[in-house]
């Protein structure tokens, strides 16, 4: 049975912080019986965890750019946890932050993007081996976008929407594959199943 680890979303609670998953990843995770460790915003436990799972999930949440302690502390796990896992050549599927903080990561840049927030659009994609589809209709949740030219030259774009932006990209060298939109919230979940095989046999 594959292992996933997901990291966690944090926001300030009170005098602290706490960190959390979406439902929707949860009852994904239940259906379908796939054991899960939920990755914290600690740098140790982090670590301890990357050792027994199969697949890192970087899950969505605060917007990267944030100069919020809780968005900054993420980005130092996140990251770390990326190097991490390329040298130990474990598949990454990034979700929306995840796909940003990848990016970055590897030399790219993300942008303010207008009409990306609560809504759906259609995406296409261009002549791959991860999904065989044309025209997909997708959630997008972003206030930052990946334009065309902006893509990190390490990966290989594999969907778009209409004007450009990036919507889906992937890595088999680095066995990453990341998508703006959610898969977990959309109701056929074959796509994230679908997408969890695929970078599991990169």
């Amino acid at each position: 049975m594959i292992k996933i680890g997901i990291t966690s979303n944090i926001k300030k609670y009170f005098n602290g912080y706490i960190d959390f998953i979406d439902h929707y990843w949860i009852n994904f995770f239940e259906i379908k019986k796939i054991e899960y460790n939920l990755i914290p915003n600690s740098r140790y436990l982090s670590e301890k965890i990357l050792k027994k799972i199969d697949i890192l999930i970087l899950s969505g949440g605060n917007d990267v750019v944030s100069k919020k302690k809780d968005s900054i502390l993420r980005n130092k796990i996140e990251n770390n946890l990326i190097n991490k896992a390329i040298k130990k050549k474990i598949p990454i599927l990034g979700v929306c932050r995840g796909a940003q903080i990848l990016n970055i990561k590897f030399g790219g840049k993300i942008s303010k993007i207008k009409n990306q927030m609560r809504t759906r659009h259609n995406i296409y994609f261009y002549k791959n081996n991860f999904i065989k589809k044309k025209i997909f209709n997708v959630n997008s949740f972003h206030n930052y976008g990946i334009k065309y030219e902006d893509i990190s030259k390490r990966f290989k774009i594999i969907a778009t929407d209409s004007d450009k932006n990036v919507e889906m990209f992937a890595s088999k060298k680095n066995k990453i594959i990341a998508t703006m939109w959610h898969p977990e919230r959309e109701k056929n979940k074959k796509i994230l199943t679908n997408l969890i095989n695929k970078i599991f046999r990169l």
